[in-house]
């Protein structure tokens, strides 16, 4: 019996780097329906230079992803209720594996990251292999960007994804939020709608971004003490496009 081989797809380098080194692999992307644009754009522009299709899966329950959900519970997630990576990632994907036993999850964790930094999808399946192909080849950062410039399919994500692709990330401090508001006015305006309907009857306030210690209405107020040119530019760009700057200060 064959073994169907998945890749864990995010739109991120390591994981993009793992799908070029499988090319018989299906690539799977969990969708929240809750990633900024340059994810699916990403995902579109594999797909062309592949040629490959990568498979999108979402919670069955919330087809609409992380805002239906939101809007249904009126409650966001957040450091102590990690509920996204849960119902969004880790449940579809299980959901998708159970029907294509037996299978191999390949995850894209690097040889040089700490083995607690990503455990990746640790659950228990009979018939599911879960393998970590290139800490096993001894992969690391500089091969990864090397396999994906070779393709032209480096991410080169804005200083606000640092976190990763989802739009309300809890994990995005003060000055990714900030740099969010005036770059992406429009995925903004819709948090901000998201984040003021879904409120507590009684009058207390709940934040989307609990690190900003502020609402998207009152973050959009803050003024800047340079001007956008000169907070978001970018200054200087190395041979492997990544962008150096004041905001991000790489």
């Amino acid at each position: 019996m064959n073994t169907n081989q998945v890749v864990a797809f995010s739109g991120g380098k390591d994981s993009t780097a793992l799908a070029l080194l499988y090319p018989d692999a299906t690539p799977v992307f969990t969708d929240t329906k809750w990633e900024h644009r340059q994810v699916y754009d990403h995902i579109e522009k594999f797909e062309r230079v592949t040629g490959r299709q990568v498979v999108k899966i979402v919670n069955e329950k919330y087809p609409g992803g992380i805002p239906e959900y939101i809007k249904h519970s009126n409650f966001f997630p957040n450091h102590g209720a990690r509920y996204c990576t849960d119902k969004f990632k880790i449940q579809p994907m299980n959901r998708y594996l159970s029907d294509k036993l037996p299978a191999e999850l390949l995850i894209g964790l690097r040889a040089d990251e700490p083995e607690e930094s990503r455990p990746g999808n640790l659950s228990e399946i009979e018939g599911l292999t879960i393998r970590y192909p290139m800490r096993e080849r001894g992969i690391k950062l500089a091969n990864v960007l090397r396999i994906c410039l070779e393709y032209d399919l480096l991410p080169r994500y804005p200083a606000y994804m640092a976190r990763g692709g989802c739009m309300g990330c809890f994990y995005k401090r003060k000055a990714q939020v900030t740099a969010m508001v005036h770059l992406e006015p429009i995925e903004t305006a819709e948090l901000q709608a998201l984040e003021e309907s879904a409120q507590d009857e009684r009058g207390k306030f709940f934040y989307m971004f609990s690190n900003a210690g502020m609402s998207i209405a009152d973050i959009k107020k803050q003024p800047l003490l340079f001007s956008e040119d000169e907070v978001y530019r970018e200054v200087a760009t190395d041979k492997l496009g990544a962008n150096c700057g004041l905001f991000c200060r790489r």
